[in-house]
């Protein structure tokens, strides 16, 4: 065979070497006679309780047997063998992505003699070496789930923190120290990872970084809670099939139907009377904001051909009118009078104040607003079983949505995605599976700013602006954004069409040889993200109000339309064995190898047939590296004979190969020179360049965990683990100057940031049993890093120069406890309890002395000087929470020098919340129930606030500004998840009516 070069190479390999599908899982065991001695040639039978779906294999000469490429459910198991007597086994549970082990053990007697043996204890797996987390059908239909999004189930995982939402990080939540951004999310073994955003200002990122989302930001684009069958969240993973990410790898299972026709019909209420009045609201005496939520669904599966072929079909649709409350600085109508006519339009973008004068310019408003949204989510499913070997499926899942949002200038937003997935599973024997599966998905995303109130007939109310800045070029169509340090950002105008599409193939493969399971095979997908503007765009930044006013100091940045597509490629291959040495000890060793060519880029022109033509150069921009090898490796021990107990030890390394800063091709990164003006006194030209460390890498981080699991009887099973993770070439943006006849100010993204992370993660968790199920997760931790984020930008000149920017992560919470339960007094009989109750420490806060600096918002500069002695809070009972940070306790340094504050080294406000459910079910028929239901969120109304105002030029500084809920997510894909269905809200109550059938 002639020699072919790598990327060839790994093509080839591809094609003929499968891989284990994520979401499938396989069951295994041992038979032994009653003393201890393998039994061979034995018959295992494995039904499903729902299909009626079989398969049958003998065990090998040491006793041992696997079933592999099962769906996730109940199953009976059967074991038969001459001279012994049959075992059977009903409600074996197989959870998605995680093996299931159970052995026999044959009695003497008859084969035609069946005996019935219990389920195995506390549902403890015994050879599994990573840290996870199952959240089963129970769980998803019964607990309170504000927005019925998968957000709240993940915090069930210790270690998982929701976090702040921020532009390119609007992941909602980070696991073990990474990055929001670093989470891996599958549905049915195939990525539903996306990376389209919206919001501000023309960007995407890779379809790696972010969970694909809806127009109000909730992860229902990634399956509906009525499609979902269950999932696992693999917070510290070994196995080598997994892993493409450092952060959680999250794997759900879709819902398929059965022998029999079952269904559900579902509607969800919310009204303003039926919630509490927002904090921000209440306290000046104002009513409640409107609040509507009307989220209804109807779900039904059942057979086509029993026993061979069943669908499952789902819809759900929601209607939203969301409340927003917040307190900002806004200039004054005095000062709106008396400036340039440019500036006006640009200060009638923002509102009127409605409170206290801060000054004779600025004055303070507290926004008051609600806005509609909606999303549809249907979705369709079919399995099929070709042969006793061979089975089909494919699902077709359309999510459109839309979302409004936004004070006195609203954007109106509107993302659609559409994904397919079809696989086949072939099993040539007994101890060998081959699975193929496919996927391809496409988001679609576009959004238009314009007025809450259109007074505008000619559509071109910043025709001054333009005039003054750009008076060659006719620009009423261009987007604009304003920022102005004090009061914050306005946007105008239509963003460029944002779309991405993803084709993946994942086949797949698990082969058993003696004590060996080995599993090896690839993952590719193929990444295509692009974007078409409407017009240019054209930005003023402000390094203060008076400064906008007396047009000094001003920052402007243009640049004109643009029309660019980007291709990326992902690539890994992996081998790995789980190797039973005995049976009370497992050791699973396995390599991944991440292969990641640079991206891509093409410009775009119109075609007029519709569509686009590509023209131009392709242009990569950071080296091709082989060298990407992440090894991984586990034990299982059970030291006890009865297995009650399991002791893991873990160790596995990562590489991030789906880099959010690789469509920065497609944003308008080094490609796209932007130009910024100064009019201080001269103006001035500068350029600013976006560019990549010509030795850029895949960021790598190493993970290491040992952890005790105890099972109580059959029901109670309690697990402390202790985690540590290490980053390595984490990405950072820097900024720095050259010089030259003219200024170039260069962004450089870089490998020059780190990580260190140590936790102890403790869960308890208990089945349904004497009216009670519980799960209870508690995590100490500490993050510690120089960079939090991909898109944060870093100042590196003289001016920092031996400043150290080491410290607590942007999201790193010392302390997090959740807990989940179900009780079924049995003096209520038919009422059902069901709550959640989440309680954590604060985020930590990073003080500067000014918004902007040098017309850009770093994360680094400047920092204040703190002042010994001088207490950092104090109490104030107007202040939201009753206290605030005390600005006599900061000294400023100007807008040059780097004060002593260290980052990050102020705790936020900490938060409490706790929702409730109660249920009843009514039986109408004999496959007919009516379940009433009220659930409540923030059940006590306890007041959470948002991190205070970090900027010390702010007349707002170190107050809070809006309740938790708002900070955490405003509602879009570019910020987070809708503020009504956070935590951290005012208390919000929901009746539900389910009908089951």
């Amino acid at each position: 065979m002639r020699h072919c070069p790598p990327p060839a190479l790994f093509a080839f390999c591809l094609l003929i070497a499968p891989l284990t599908a994520q979401t499938l899982t396989h069951l295994s065991g041992q038979i032994t006679d009653p003393s201890g001695a393998a039994v061979p040639a034995a018959i295992v039978s494995v039904s499903s309780e729902d299909t009626g779906f079989r398969r049958v294999t003998l065990t090998h000469s040491d006793g041992t047997y696997l079933v592999a490429a099962l769906q996730p459910g109940q199953y009976k198991v059967m074991v038969r063998k001459d001279g012994f007597r049959t075992l059977v086994r009903f409600g074996v549970k197989l959870d998605v992505a995680l093996a299931a082990r159970v052995d026999f053990s044959l009695q003497i007697g008859s084969m035609q003699e069946t005996i019935t043996v219990e389920d195995t204890p506390g549902g403890l797996s015994r050879e599994e070496t990573s840290v996870s987390t199952l959240i089963g059908r129970q769980p998803i239909e019964n607990l309170p789930l504000n927005g019925r999004g998968i957000l709240s189930l993940l915090e069930l995982a210790p270690g998982t923190v929701v976090t702040p939402a921020t532009r390119g990080e609007a992941g909602q939540f980070t696991t073990n120290g990474q990055r929001p951004n670093t989470h891996g999310f599958s549905v049915d073994g195939v990525s539903a990872n996306s990376g389209v955003i919206g919001g501000g200002l023309p960007a995407q990122t890779t379809g790696g970084t972010l969970p694909s989302m809806t127009a109000i930001g909730g992860l229902a684009g990634i399956i509906a809670l009525d499609s979902l069958n269950e999932f696992v969240v693999q917070t510290s993973s070994t196995g080598s099939e997994f892993g493409r990410y450092p952060g959680a790898q999250v794997s759900l299972s879709s819902r398929s139907g059965s022998n029999e026709y079952r269904g559900a019909l579902t509607e969800f209420f919310r009204h303003e009377r039926l919630a509490a009045n927002d904090w921000f609201m209440n306290e000046p005496g104002a009513s409640r904001t409107p609040l509507r939520v009307n989220d209804f669904s109807g779900a039904l599966g059942g057979p086509v051909l029993r026993d061979r072929t069943f669908f499952f079909l789902n819809y759900e649709g929601l209607r939203l009118l969301q409340p927003t409350s917040w307190m900002q600085a806004v200039p004054t109508a005095q000062l709106r009078g008396r400036v340039q006519n440019w500036v006006r339009p640009v200060l009638e973008l923002f509102p009127l104040p409605n409170g206290r004068n801060f000054d004779q310019n600025i004055g303070e408003w507290t926004g008051r607003i609600s806005r509609p949204a909606r999303s549809d989510n249907g979705s369709a499913r079919l399995d099929h079983a070709l042969t006793s070997k061979i089975t089909l499926f494919a699902r077709f899942q359309e999510s459109p949505s839309s979302s409004r949002f936004g004070s006195s200038q609203i954007s109106d937003f509107n993302i659609s995605s559409r994904t397919l997935t079809w696989a086949a599973n072939f099993r040539p024997r007994p101890d060998a599976v081959f699975d193929l599966r496919m996927n391809f998905a496409r988001i679609e995303a576009h959004s238009v700013w314009r007025p809450a109130d259109p007074t505008d007939s000619t559509g071109c109310s910043l025709s001054a602006v333009a005039t003054t800045f750009m008076p060659t070029k006719s620009a009423c169509s261009y987007l604009y954004r304003f920022s102005i340090a004090g009061v914050g950002q306005t946007v105008s105008g239509a963003e460029s069409v944002q779309r991405q599409t993803q084709w993946q193939i994942v086949p797949s493969a698990y082969v058993i040889h003696g004590a060996h399971q080995i599993r090896f095979g690839g993952d590719l997908r193929r990444l295509d993200p692009s974007r078409r503007d409407v017009d240019g765009s054209f930005s003023i930044i402000a390094e203060s109000l008076e400064d906008l006013v007396e047009s000094r100091n001003l920052w402007t940045a243009s640049s004109t339309q643009q029309s660019r597509a980007g291709r990326l490629l992902e690539s890994s291959l992996f081998v790995q064995d789980t190797w039973r040495i005995h049976r009370a000890l497992t050791f699973t060793a396995g390599v991944r190898w991440e292969l990641a060519p640079a991206p891509t880029t093409r410009d775009l022109t119109a075609n007029p047939f519709g569509g686009t033509t590509s023209t131009g150069p392709s242009s990569a921009v950071w080296p091709m590296r082989y060298t990407n090898i992440a090894p991984r490796a586990g034990l299982a021990w059970r030291p006890d004979r009865a297995g009650q107990i399991v002791v893991r030890a873990a160790y596995g390394s990562y590489y991030d190969s789906s880099l959010s800063l690789a469509t920065d091709l497609v944003n308008g990164g080094p490609l796209n020179m932007e130009q910024f003006t100064s009019g201080a006194s001269a103006p001035f030209t500068t350029i600013l360049q976006y560019g990549f460390d010509n030795n850029l890498r895949l960021p790598r981080v190493q993970q290491g965990n040992l952890s005790v699991e105890r099972a109580f009887g059959l029901n109670n099973l309690l697990s402390a683990s202790y985690v540590v993770a290490k980053g390595q070439w984490l990405v950072r943006r820097e900024y720095g100057m050259q010089g030259g006849n003219e200024l170039i100010r260069t962004v450089l993204s870089t490998n020059h940031a780190s990580s260190d992370y140590r936790a102890l993660l403790v869960q308890y968790r208990r089945r349904m049993t004497r009216s009670l199920q519980a799960h209870v997760s508690y995590s100490w931790a500490h993050s510690i890093d120089d960079s939090s984020s991909d898109a944060a930008l870093f100042l590196v000149n003289t001016a920092t120069a031996g400043s150290s920017n080491r410290g607590s992560s942007d999201f790193d919470i010392r302390h997090s406890f959740t807990a989940a339960f179900t009780f079924a007094p049995r003096v209520m009989r038919g009422v059902t309890f069901d709550g959640i109750y989440r309680a954590r420490t604060g985020f930590p806060i990073t003080v500067v002395n000014q918004e902007y600096a040098m017309g850009l918002s770093f994360s680094n500069a400047f920092r204040p000087n703190l002042l010994p002695g001088v207490p950092v809070w104090i109490q104030d009972t107007t202040a939201p929470g009753g206290r605030r940070l005390n600005a006599a306790a900061f000294q400023t340094t100007g807008t040059a020098r780097q004060g002593n504050l260290g980052r990050n080294s102020i705790a936020g406000f900490g938060m409490s919340q706790m929702d409730l459910a109660v249920r009843r079910d009514f039986r109408l028929s004999r496959r007919q129930t009516l379940e009433m239901r009220a659930e409540a969120f923030n059940l006590l109304n306890h007041p959470n606030f948002g991190d205070p105002v970090r900027t010390l030029a702010s007349p707002l500084f170190g107050q809070s500004t809006s309740m938790l809920n708002l900070m955490l997510g405003t509602g879009s894909p570019g910020s987070g998840l809708a503020p009504v269905f956070q935590s951290g809200g005012s208390r919000s109550v929901q009746l539900v009516l389910r009908l089951r059938f």
